[in-house]
């Protein structure tokens, strides 16, 4: 693990330690019964998982754990994602407009080109409140993307709403699982059981900027523009 990623991993553990003393680390989604009919809708930009990945994730982790408490909000393989940069929070009704849109699109085609594709790799389950998410380890070159998108989002009066535990280590996760409502102790004991497993390293090259629900769900999700990396 290289030394960005450890930091990742620093950061992870202290944000999921914070919140299970009961802290508030970092800002969370707040769970409703129909994720899949969601209208609160956020501004944002990610990469699509690769099949071959979503795949494994769904046979390793979700049917298992389905199996325990089916009634939580599973991830379709369609709307599994590793977000790279947040711009506005879900919300109903949205906190964007369609000029500020036009503002974030310039800034994505300014920045991401200059930067090289990215290597993640998918290992360990992050428990948080009211989610579970796959970790995703990088180099700080993802770091330096996300930083650069950041700043120029600024400039362009259009900042990242979201906050976030550090404002100096950027953390990569696909969230997988969404709860509806606490689950259940067996659904826990599973998770302490898949709690470091590895899911695979892939190389993602296209960013798409994005508006959609918490889930990322196909109906709710519609996609402004695709950026790729050198």
């Amino acid at each position: 693990m290289n030394q960005y990623a450890e930091k990742q991993l620093e950061e992870t553990n202290r944000i999921e330690d914070n919140f299970k003393s009961g802290n508030s680390p970092s800002q969370i989604v707040d769970p409703v019964d129909d994720y899949a009919n969601d209208n609160r809708l956020c501004l944002t930009s990610i990469v699509f998982l690769p099949n071959n990945i979503t795949q494994k994730i769904n046979s390793e982790i979700l049917q298992p754990l389905k199996k325990l408490d089916e009634r939580q909000y599973f991830f379709l393989p369609e709307s599994m994602h590793i977000t790279i940069n947040n711009i506005r929070v879900i919300n109903d009704p949205p906190h964007f407009t369609e000029e500020e849109i036009e503002k974030v699109k310039e800034v994505f085609r300014n920045v991401v080109s200059k930067h090289k594709s990215i290597n993640f790799d998918l290992k360990g389950l992050w428990d948080l409140p009211t989610s579970l998410a796959i970790k995703a380890f990088t180099d700080e070159s993802f770091g330096n993307l996300v930083m650069e998108l950041r700043e120029e989002l600024n400039n362009a009066g259009v900042p990242d709403d979201k906050s976030y535990g550090s404002n100096e280590v950027v953390i990569g996760s696909s969230t997988i699982i969404r709860y509806t409502t606490k689950p259940n102790e067996l659904f826990f004991q599973k998770i302490k059981e898949l709690k470091d497993i590895e899911i695979g390293e892939v190389n993602l090259s296209e960013i798409k900027l994005i508006t959609t629900n918490a889930v990322n769900h196909p109906s709710k999700t519609k996609i402004i523009e695709s950026y790729k990396l050198s």
